[in-house]
């Protein structure tokens, strides 16, 4: 089946030949005559496939990155007209042979048909232009759904920075209450966390650490079942409040209307200045920058809040992560070719790499 969706052919027709056992080879071999009366393909599906097959196969890894990146869901209709997809050829494979991922899109065969619709105007067609549109559209809403939708069901492998002060003092505010973890029992009877609910001053001052020097509660013992406490804590939050996604409000229109206090996702590349000595001082922030649409947006990072020295080391690499914050305010500026630019600053609740 993998091989025919590699030429590009439907997926029901793709199962359709495979529950008849006709792999590519046997399907060549054998006639007219018997795809007709012995396997009952119309003269439709014979034509389609083996003016499909003469064609040189897509990669197995374009397939992949295609498919995992539309959610195996036609980028056109968004799935609304059926569940089946095809593999199109945005700029017709007959006239320039390419079948690298930039000319192709996930389509469900009703869209596939206006797709390769002729005839003048552009009613009830779909041109390449508007299916390289809708693709680069879908694909950033799938990214944003699978990003939230892992963060919602802990599956994240990795958190950089956790500013578990930030956590604890919006969840009591939401729920009124301490969190109440699987860690809870063990880090309290430990002496790991306060009546309060917070990281213990006591269980710091034995740790035999500088207690001057930044991630110092990251090296005391238990650290990582406190990350993962407040983590926790912290994915209760996420389902209970409204984070949208930022590039959904990442527009003059909203700025105008008002977005400070927003709680927000940003998922993309962040640079931040390089380390170039060893910090001496107790808590240094770190201010983490990206470009988009026009918009410059800061995120500020307590050095006291990185999850380990790696994760602190990696600040000085440009690097991808999914941020959760709010926004704190909105400054405007004029850069030197004298366009205005609008300027973001946000104090993160949790950020860790995708």
């Amino acid at each position: 089946m993998s091989t025919y969706l590699n030429y590009g052919i439907d997926i029901e027709l793709s199962n359709k030949l495979k529950s008849l056992g006709l792999p590519k080879t046997t399907f060549e071999k054998t006639s007219y005559k018997n795809l007709l009366d012995k396997y009952k393909l119309t003269e439709d599906e014979i034509r389609q496939i083996k003016n499909a097959i003469t064609r040189q196969p897509i990669e197995p890894e374009v397939i992949d990155a295609l498919l995992n990146n539309s959610n195996y869901t036609c980028c056109a209709c968004r799935g609304t007209k059926g569940d089946s997809y095809i593999i199109h050829h945005i700029v017709e494979h007959s006239k320039t042979q390419d079948n690298t991922y930039n000319n192709l899109a996930v389509l469900c065969p009703t869209c596939h048909d206006l797709a390769h619709r002729k005839g003048p105007g552009l009613t009830m067609k779909l041109t390449p232009n508007q299916i390289v549109k809708a693709k680069k559209r879908w694909e950033k809403f799938v990214q944003s759904q699978n990003l939230e939708r892992a963060a919602r069901t802990g599956n994240i492998h990795e958190i950089d920075f956790i500013n578990y002060p930030r956590i604890l003092e919006l969840y009591t505010e939401l729920f009124k209450e301490l969190p109440q973890t699987q860690y809870s029992d063990y880090l309290t009877i430990e002496g790991f966390l306060d009546i309060a609910g917070s990281v213990n001053p006591k269980q710091l001052e034995t740790s035999n650490i500088n207690l001057q020097a930044p991630l110092r509660f990251h090296s005391c013992q238990g650290s990582t079942a406190i990350i993962q406490h407040y983590y926790e804590a912290f994915k209760r939050i996420i389902n209970h409040l409204n984070f949208v996604d930022l590039d959904t409000i990442l527009n003059s229109s909203s700025v105008k209307t008002g977005i400070v206090g927003k709680y927000c996702c940003y998922v993309g590349g962040l640079y931040c200045k390089s380390l170039t000595k060893r910090m001496e001082a107790a808590s240094e922030v770190f201010v983490f920058h990206f470009v988009k649409k026009g918009f410059q947006g800061k995120f500020l990072a307590d050095s006291k809040f990185f999850c380990s020295n790696s994760s602190l080391c990696r600040t000085s690499e440009r690097g991808k992560y999914m941020v959760f914050g709010k926004v704190r305010n909105v400054d405007f500026a004029v850069n030197k070719k004298r366009e205005k630019n609008h300027y973001f600053r946000y104090k993160t609740v949790l950020h860790g790499p995708t």
